[in-house]
């Protein structure tokens, strides 16, 4: 459209009044007009925390929209906008599927959704917005007159969002007036209204029968824009699969992601993704106000949340309140610690029962003063690295807890950190007892979950929404954890043993440019922190390059899937087989990049080692019972395999790396599956032994 257009319509003396169509004429969709409808029905599940399918809310809609089209003997685009809300809310309300929303909150939602899916699917004709603009120029009377089954309130928004209405004098839409341009009769209706004459009304669109044939019934002069190749409103544009676009998204960021140019093991931002977006819809459905990311993983975790919400919120009041909580293993201990003669160290116990003497007085953050004098008094100075097998059951414990220095400083430690926690929790604001506490983290057991528990004396809930679980503790209703990503509670599928193949450089992947919390203090930072050498070098050296980068690649990421509308199937299948080809074709860049991390990766409690645990003994002990699993659960040994490469490299061995069959193992552990599923499930019993 130009000049060509501009010169024929000022041709016409008579010309007054332009009637201008909305869609494939000022604007245009990149996706058919269904597939707006099934992303409308995407946000609103998100926001409203629906426990329904967008297929499922989908079908609602289009229900509720023909069963009132037969009722009024109307066409869809003509059914009044808010009696077609009401229909779909008494229909979710009648099911329980709504979360005591109201009918306001619901239609407030309800058009916010709806302005958000076009947004996101629209592009202007610049064109046409040119043309328009010049005819405003010279004095034309412009409307648009459109067959849109939302409000004109919505389209007014629309045109706004493109920068274009102040060229409309006013706008008409179908479902308002309950008349179409389809059957012409919304053209009838304008003309009374506005008492003008056909003549003086130039109708300009795309549709042949909508805005051309009916438009010159009514005596209307057209020009007749085809566009055909911009609209995908024809059936071809049905051909497709959110299922292929969401794999072939995925695959487009994993090649991107090991290109060599770009920082090393990037790739795991998928995973980071993939839980915020379950976190956010997990906190939506549960009605969560307030989340605590847990230090130090959840810094950059919380980072990635807060840009979700602002990308996909779509009411600022109701964004869930974030908070990052510096805590550890080690100062989530002290706070929680009971009378030391009923003190059972439980976190200890499981996790590091196999101590020194000088590493057990560690954890308490004593001066190195009063470490030396318990030892000196029970006669340990020599003996103090020695690892004691079962520590908290032997007799040098025994000495050590019944000896009176430990035990003053035990107290005095024990209810000075209580009473600076508490003050640090009384700095987020949140009435913990009335919501209970939340914690966000990567996650794989809860034992800083736990140590909360006890800190508040079981009075408190205190529920852990993580990556994953990889470890299952005393889990009881009033601690309550979900492993998002993955769980081996209540029992490990196929997708978790892949899925939790490498838990350790996720957490150094998510590491944070400051120290380790090791206690709390009375003074306005509220925390004692201690940031090794090594550990700062290795996240300003490296982490916090691959961290920019990933962070840049979630946002392209969100961009790119605001159209696709994905199951959690779908996410699981194509995440789970995205981290086989993560961990199995990882190549000696990536490799070592992982193993230079590990260097400056310290664990803050028990032992205080560092660096990578590549230990496969619990895998190899029984040969026998390995190469069953490998045969039949070649899955639950994705871990093991996973620890080839690194091995071979801290061992300088790498070059044997090139003989290690990955493509065969790849295409073993797809097979297997496969066999499985089809095979095992359907003819035999021994999917009771063999598949999960």
């Amino acid at each position: 459209m130009g000049t060509q257009y501009l010169n024929e319509i000022e041709g016409n003396k008579a010309i007054q009044t332009i009637f201008v169509d909305f869609f494939d004429t000022i604007v245009h969709r990149t996706v058919h007009p269904n597939q707006v409808i099934r992303i409308w029905s995407k946000i609103i599940i998100r926001e409203l925390g629906l426990d329904l399918t967008i297929d499922e809310l989908y079908f609602i809609r289009k229900d509720a929209g023909s069963y009132l089209s037969k009722k009024y003997n109307k066409f869809y685009y003509e059914v009044d906008y808010t009696e077609l809300i009401v229909e779909i809310y008494n229909r979710l309300a009648a099911t329980s599927k709504l979360n005591n929303n109201s009918i306001e909150e619901f239609t407030t939602y309800f058009e916010l959704a709806e302005f958000r899916a076009e947004k996101n699917v629209q592009y202007l004709n610049i064109s046409t917005s040119k043309l328009l603009i010049s005819l405003k120029d010279k004095g034309y009377k412009i409307y648009c007159v459109s067959d849109f089954y939302t409000s004109k309130k919505i389209l007014e928004n629309l045109l706004k969002y493109h920068e274009i209405d102040d060229v409309f004098e006013d706008l008409f839409v179908s479902s308002e007036y309950k008349e179409s341009k389809h059957t012409g009769k919304l053209y009838s209706v304008l003309l009374e209204e506005r008492q003008l004459s056909g003549s003086n009304v130039l109708m300009i669109g795309d549709n042949p029968r909508s805005d051309i044939k009916n438009a010159k019934l009514h005596g209307l002069s057209t020009i007749y824009i085809p566009n055909t190749k911009e609209s995908k409103t024809k059936k071809l544009y049905l051909i497709g699969s959110d299922r292929n676009d969401y794999k072939s998204i995925v695959n487009k960021l994993y090649k991107y992601c090991n290109n060599k140019n770009v920082p090393a093991n990037s790739d795991y931002v998928l995973f980071y993704a993939v839980y915020i977006e379950r976190l956010y819809l997990h906190l939506k459905k549960s009605g969560i106000k307030n989340i605590l990311f847990l230090a130090r993983e959840g810094l950059f975790l919380k980072r990635m949340f807060d840009y979700y919400q602002e990308h996909f919120a779509l009411k600022k009041e109701d964004y869930i309140k974030t908070h990052y909580f510096k805590t550890s293993r080690q100062a989530s201990m002290l706070v929680a610690l009971k009378d030391v003669d009923e003190e059972n160290y439980t976190f200890l116990r499981r996790k590091y029962p196999n101590l020194s003497p000088i590493s057990f007085l560690r954890n308490f953050t004593f001066n190195t003063d009063v470490i030396e004098q318990i030892l000196n008094e029970i006669d340990l100075q020599k003996n103090k690295n020695k690892v004691i097998q079962n520590f908290l059951d032997s007799d040098v414990y025994l000495r050590i807890k019944t000896n009176e220095t430990f035990k003053a400083a035990y107290d005095k430690n024990r209810f000075g950190q209580q009473k600076a926690f508490n003050r640090y929790l009384d700095s987020f604001g949140i009435n913990f007892i009335n919501e209970g506490m939340h914690l966000a983290d990567i996650g794989w057991g809860g034992s800083m979950q736990e140590c909360l528990y006890d800190y508040f004396n079981e009075k408190v809930e205190v529920h852990g929404h993580y990556l994953g679980l990889n470890e299952v503790y005393h889990i009881q209703k009033e601690t309550t954890r979900w492993g998002l990503n993955f769980s081996i509670f209540p029992y490990a599928t196929y997708s978790d043993n892949i899925l939790r193949g490498n838990t350790e450089l996720n957490e150094q992947l998510l590491s944070a440019g400051h120290g380790s919390t090791l206690s709390y203090n009375h003074l306005e930072t509220f925390t004692n922190e201690f940031h090794h050498e090594m550990e700062k070098r290795t996240f300003n050296e490296r982490i916090f390059e691959i961290q920019e980068f990933m962070f840049t690649q979630f946002a392209n990421l969100l961009k790119d899937l605001d159209a696709v509308c994905y199951d959690d199937d779908v996410v699981q299948n194509t995440m789970t087989d995205y981290a086989l080809r993560i961990g199995l074709f990882a190549s000696k860049r990536k490799i070592a990049s992982a193993m230079k991390i590990s260097e400056g990766f310290y664990t803050n409690v028990g032992d205080f080692s560092n660096g990578l645990k590549l230990s496969p003994e619990k895998y190899t002990k029984n040969k026998v019972q390995l190469i069953k699993n490998l045969i039949l659960s070649p899955d639950s040994m994705f871990p093991l395999l996973l620890r080839v490469k690194p091995l071979l490299y801290a061992k300088k061995k790498y070059f044997l790396a090139y003989l290690f069959p990955s493509w065969f193992i790849y295409q073993y552990i797809k097979l297997n599956r496969w066999v499985k599923k089809t095979v095992f499930l359907k003819i035999s019993r021994f999917k009771y032994a063999y598949l999960k």
